[in-house]
């Protein structure tokens, strides 16, 4: 990767696209994030799926163009705003998440040095303090909360920016689970790379999360594991034909040596238990969604 400078900044028009259900709590603070850019946005599109909670109004007073939706899903809220967006890069960004100022800027200076880089990300934070927050936290995000900069396979679209060329035709599933993973996949086909920036901190700032939403999160997180290995050849995908390997606790022994090498050592050793209960939740659902599959093949 060649080295970065502002001065030569590129004019890329990125459309910022929130989908959002029932977001009244953070979506504003999302739009207020993606608004105040050293990179200022083309447009910020939030897609009010079905809200009941005065969303879109929220939306609108800090500053977004609302567009409503019935999609039901992130996915196909994601599906409405590239169908609405003009810009010539297409920025998701969660409603329950805010991205620091120099987000835009870095993607252009991405874009503008590599053309094998079709999709950025950024360095993961929790903004939910809480055990449980943390433990969903370390589960699901472990991959992305430190490091060097360099290539991924995917990323999650709580805040990624595609080149729209680069997505042409492909679109996401009509799904809240595993979504961004099979879109990116899509979208890369072995052609070029998602590229971790560290330097751009996404901070989410999620559900507040207790003991049963916080397993029934993980069940689904499992299922979309399953559901990915089916349908991408990810790492793990040996799990779907021989389970029993989950015996082993593979994830959660990836995600702890994570957690060391990124300086949470202590946070390993104390939240060891929970982050077993969570990997526990996690496979039953992962052999649930394995089991529905094989019901439904037979």
């Amino acid at each position: 990767m060649a080295a970065l400078s502002s001065e030569t900044l590129p004019d890329v028009r990125a459309s910022v696209i929130i989908p959002c259900h029932n977001g009244a709590r953070t979506v504003a603070d999302a739009v207020r994030s993606a608004l105040a850019q050293s990179h200022p946005p083309h447009e910020v599109i939030v897609v009010d799926d079905g809200s009941t909670d005065g969303s879109g109004d929220v939306a609108r007073r800090a500053g977004a163009w609302v567009v409503e939706s019935a999609a039901r899903s992130a996915g196909g809220s994601r599906n409405v705003g590239i169908k609405t967006a003009s810009g010539d890069a297409l920025a998701f960004l969660d409603c329950d998440s805010v991205v620091s100022r120099n987000w835009l800027e870095r993607v252009a200076m991405h874009f503008d040095s590599d053309p094998g880089v079709l999709a950025v990300g950024a360095r993961i934070a929790n903004g939910r303090p809480g055990r449980y927050a943390e433990l969903d936290y370390f589960l699901n995000h472990s991959e992305w909360m430190r490091g060097r900069p360099g290539p991924r396979e995917t990323f999650p679209t709580m805040a990624v920016v595609y080149r729209r060329d680069a997505v042409g035709k492909v679109r996401f599933l009509e799904a809240s689970f595993g979504e961004d993973t099979t879109f990116a996949r899509g979208v890369l086909a072995d052609r070029g790379v998602v590229w971790f920036d560290p330097e751009i901190t996404i901070t989410h700032y999620h559900e507040r999360l207790d003991r049963p939403s916080f397993w029934d999160k993980q069940l689904n997180n499992g299922r979309a594991l399953y559901w990915t290995r089916v349908r991408l050849d990810r790492p793990g995908r040996i799990l779907v034909h021989a389970p029993f390997l989950l015996l082993f606790f593979p994830h959660l022994w990836l995600v702890l040596a994570r957690m060391v090498r990124a300086g949470y050592t202590g946070k390993a050793v104390t939240l060891f238990p929970w982050l077993v209960a969570g990997e526990v939740a996690r496979i039953r659902g992962f052999l649930e969604a394995r089991s529905d599959a094989r019901g439904s093949n037979s």
